[in-house]
């Protein structure tokens, strides 16, 4: 716990009236030493107690014995109050906490030399079980630097990678915990930041198909189709989402974020075959607090403010509210002009001629900047405490992002601009950078489309997450948690599809995704050397897609005017069940063996088809009324083991095996045409298997945190999509096999008063093993592509988006300037290997390496409620893709993908009270 001020200790020694007051250690060894005890309340060093399960107050007269410390308490509080078994090597706060874990204690230093014990109200024991800290909790709203934090450096964080607060260092896991302070300094608002500073993960929004793009370490599912699901899971509170709309999902007061690598089958709900991204906001403090903060970025004229208030309505109930607003003109320059559409002479304008017929023309640029958009969200959390032993949190959160809708088309191959349908885009530059030309769509050609938006792209998501976690003690030995889960997503967007100056595509999208979960867990606390977790989950996730497509090659339905081409529908409800447990043994005082397994079954059903045809559009369009109703059911083993030594109580070494699995399902191209049947557009179940060692360790007196992995995971029947350009559709199926593996190592460290070092650096060799039908790239010849229907074998070849090479190193360095007022000073630099963009792993969309700088300085009195900083985010200003799409109706060479931010100049100003 944070020592209170000298104020704050006259006041609580004001209330010591009717305390009997008793020196336990000096009754038991002799007076203690003040000296000592002061020492005690500062040491970090781990002291060896071997304290039974007893009655409180004997407990803690073997502490007082042990740590040689005085003990003022109220004896007669203590009646009828029970303390575990503390066993091992522990700091004093460390035992202590142990200790009076499940009661409604808590205790303060008086002075140097006194440990005071008393009762405390019950919001206050709930925010302590809820929040990370040593004997209490430092409240969430602390004045917090804007760049920075303690928690980066002394290996105090806490993760819940086994769904229980443990040390960073000790839990077995390969696993980056960003704390608050690396959050607000990074400026961490949505998922696709987090992936800007941890190495090999890409969370990257997407304006249709699947809405996302997680990958962890180079596996990820593919962003487009909204059939699958993705095989890195993202936790919301204890929600888990499969969706990638969830990557539009604002982020703000948060407290942590996890990521969490390699497969992850046990302790998350879903199984996650490539890993997990946790996600944890703030919860309300034992005292009122709160906080505001807002920004300008110059580059992209963006406004944003966020603030959150929160604290105790009564002694066991609590309340925090937080909101974020932001609005932004764009980053990108959108010079597309409006005009004719193309004929290379009177009377040749090919697939256009029908349209130039009816009186259409070229819009031009409706928006001169993009993403141009505004996002905004809140929350409540409610904490009830009604016994010692029971605790329910409730939260709720709602998002709303609304921007344009874009991409930036780039060319390989020689080519100076891109084009469409056989046309020469003149205008684009085929360059990924701040220059673009994308022109809206002609709202004569969108008539009758729903939400087409008069040809105008767009993209609105609204998102509703609410979670229920409810944390019973059955008995001192035993406990229970309940996790209910609601998520909500709905989507509506509309872009051009071959994203250029001259508008040939126009896609309008709708998806509504709805997911209700509920995991009960229970487990022991024992005080011998095994303990266990058992626990199930069932989740119901219901989908509905809608899509409506203007095709540029035909001319007006003549039975009712439309010139769209087609509507088409897809409709999957998704139901499983799944059963998990985990034993761990204790073989020794510094060793445990924990074997665990989750039994899973998912049923599936599905029917999609086309509800609108024009009979002037492509005769291979399947009929309206021809469906596909299917359904599915698979089953899977999911086992795991882990062993863990701890040679020392600040070092730990592990070896894990690991499992992880994804159900089947069914793909849904966007051009339903006659050559897809109900058997080709279905896929096979995701499976992973892999190995993991990993040491983590606090070293030079604590001042050094370090962590390293190696670890080796094979895929079989990854899931991945291809891009037919005949069918201008995506079409998911399966690779045979692929294989990862790396080494990872981080590092933190407290150089010297008032600085901080970080550092990470990472290899990741990830290649399919066996692909031997993968997808032809674009203009490659049968001479390339050899295979059965123009594919390639890919066994051998790196996977997408999967850089060999990442890592990051940083500093935080904070320095008194006088007048009682601080200077902080930041510095951090991330660098990746290249890697490849598309899906058909075509050598010419490819990202090269890149490096990222970030810097920032802050000023503000020391300890003190505010900071004032100016920000720099990628100062080399790098045009970063994660993804590439080859261009509907374009040449080989034509490609198209999102830009992450580019340079970015930020003022802040944040408020604590």
């Amino acid at each position: 716990m944070a020592p209170r001020s000298a104020g704050s200790r006259r006041a609580y020694s004001g209330r010591r009236s009717g305390f009997r007051l008793f020196v336990l250690g000096a009754l038991l060894s002799g007076v203690a030493s003040p000296g000592f005890a002061a020492a005690a309340q500062q040491s970090r060093d781990p002291i060896a107690f071997n304290i039974p399960a007893q009655d409180m107050e004997g407990a803690l007269l073997a502490f007082a014995k042990v740590a040689n410390v005085q003990l003022a308490v109220n004896a007669a509080k203590l009646r009828g109050m029970t303390a575990p078994a503390v066993v091992g090597r522990f700091t004093p706060s460390q035992a202590l906490v142990a200790l009076l874990r499940a009661s409604q204690l808590h205790y303060t230093w008086i002075g140097t030399s006194t440990l005071a014990v008393e009762p405390q109200p019950l919001m206050k024991r709930v925010s302590q079980r809820l929040e990370p800290g040593e004997g209490g909790m430092a409240a969430i709203d602390e004045p917090l630097p804007v760049s920075g934090g303690a928690n980066d450096a002394d290996g105090e964080i806490l993760v819940t990678a086994r769904r229980s607060a443990e040390r960073l260092i000790d839990v077995p896991v390969a696993v980056s915990a960003l704390s608050r302070d690396t959050l607000i300094r990074n400026n961490i608002t949505s998922l696709a930041r987090v992936a800007e500073i941890v190495p090999f993960v890409t969370l990257q929004p997407v304006p249709a198909g699947a809405g996302g793009l997680f990958a962890i370490r180079g596996i990820g599912s593919p962003p487009a189709d909204p059939g699958i699901q993705q095989s890195v899971l993202v936790n919301i509170d204890n929600v888990m989402i499969g969706r990638g709309r969830a990557a539009q999902a604002g982020l703000f007061d948060l407290a942590q974020i996890e990521v969490l690598k390699g497969p992850q089958a046990l302790f998350f709900g879903k199984n996650a075959p490539a890993g997990v991204i946790s996600v944890t906001t703030a919860d309300p403090g034992p005292e009122l607090a709160g906080f505001v903060r807002g920004g300008y970025e110059f580059v992209a004229d963006e406004r944003y403010i966020e603030g959150a208030i929160g604290g105790p309505v009564t002694d066991n109930f609590g309340v925090r509210v937080a909101a974020r607003y932001s609005n932004m003109e764009g980053y990108l320059h959108n010079s597309a002009q409006p005009g004719a559409f193309p004929c290379v002479a009177p009377g040749a304008c090919g697939a256009f001629a029908p349209w130039i017929d009816a009186g259409a023309t070229i819009p031009g640029a409706d928006y001169k900047r993009l993403p141009h958009g505004t996002d905004w969200g809140a929350r409540i959390t409610a904490i009830w405490s009604p016994t010692s032993r029971l605790t329910a949190k409730f939260k709720y959160a709602y998002g709303d992002n609304q921007v344009a809708s874009y991409y930036d088309p780039f060319c390989s191959r020689g080519l100076a601009h891109p084009s469409a349908l056989g046309f020469v885009d003149l205008q684009s530059d085929c360059k990924l950078d701040s220059k673009m030309a994308s022109s809206a769509f002609p709202a004569l050609l969108t008539a009758d489309m729903r939400g087409a938006n008069g040809g105008v792209p767009y993209t609105d998501v609204k998102t509703h997450v609410a979670s229920l976690n409810i944390d019973w003690d059955i008995t001192d030995y035993l406990s229970l948690s309940s996790i209910s889960g609601y998520y909500k997503l709905d989507s509506a967007n509309s872009f051009v599809l071959n994203v250029g100056a001259i508008p040939a595509f126009y896609l309008v999208a709708f998806e509504n995704s709805k997911g209700l979960s509920q995991e009960v867990r229970v487990s022991s606390k024992f005080e011998g050397p095994i303990n266990f977790v058992v626990g199930g989950f069932v989740d119901r996730i219901r989908q509905f897609n809608d899509n409506a497509v203007t095709f540029g090659r035909h001319a007006a339905d003549p039975a009712n005017g439309r010139f769209y081409t087609f509507d088409r529908f897809a409709r999957f409800i998704a139901k499983s069940w799944s059963g998990f447990g985990q034993l761990r043994v204790g073989l020794s005082s510094d060793l445990e063996l924990a074997g665990g397994v989750r039994y899973t079954h998912e049923t599936r059903t599905s029917l999609d088809g086309n509800t609108y045809v024009n009979p002037n559009g492509p005769a291979t369009l399947k009929a309206p009324g021809v469906l596909f109703d299917r359904s599915l059911s698979n089953s899977n083993w999911s086992p795991e083991a882990t062993l863990t030594w701890h040679p020392t109580s600040n070092q730990t070494l592990y070896g894990a095996f690991k499992t992880g699995y994804k159900s089947g399902g069914f793909s849904y191209p966007l051009f339903l045409t006659n050559v897809y049947t109900a058997t080709n557009t279905a896929f096979k179940p995701e499976k992973s298997k892999g190995f993991e060692v990993g040491y983590k360790a606090q070293l030079l007196d604590r001042r050094l945190v370090l962590q390293a992995a190696a670890y080796t995971t094979d895929f079989d029947d990854q899931q991945v999509s291809a891009f037919d350009q005949a069918t201008l559709s995506y079409l998911v199926g399966n690779a045979a096999k692929a294989r990862v593996k790396g080494v990872e190592v981080q590092a933190t460290m407290a150089a010297f008063q008032g600085m901080q070092l970080r550092g990470s650096i990472g290899y990741n060799d990830a290649r399919y093993v066996s692909y031997p039908a993968g997808p032809c790239p674009a203009g490659f010849t049968v001479v390339q592509c050899p295979g059965p229907g123009k594919s390639v074998d890919l066994g051998g070849h790196r996977l997408t988006r999967a850089p060999k090479w990442q890592g990051n190193a940083g500093f935080t360095y904070t320095v008194p300037v006088g007048g009682g007022f601080e200077t902080e000073f930041t510095g951090d630099a991330f660098y990746s290997s290249g890697y490849f963009l598309n899906d058909n792993l075509d050598p010419f969309s490819v990202q090269k390496s890149y490096w990222k700088l970030n810097a920032g300085v802050s000023v503000g009195p020391e300890n003190g409620p505010w900071k004032l900083a100016l920000i720099g985010r990628n100062l080399t200003n790098e045009y970063v893709a994660r993804y590439a799409n080859d261009i509907a109706g374009g040449a080989p060479g034509n490609h198209a993908g999102a830009p992450e931010r580019p340079r970015e100049i930020v003022i802040e100003g944040r408020y604590s009270f």
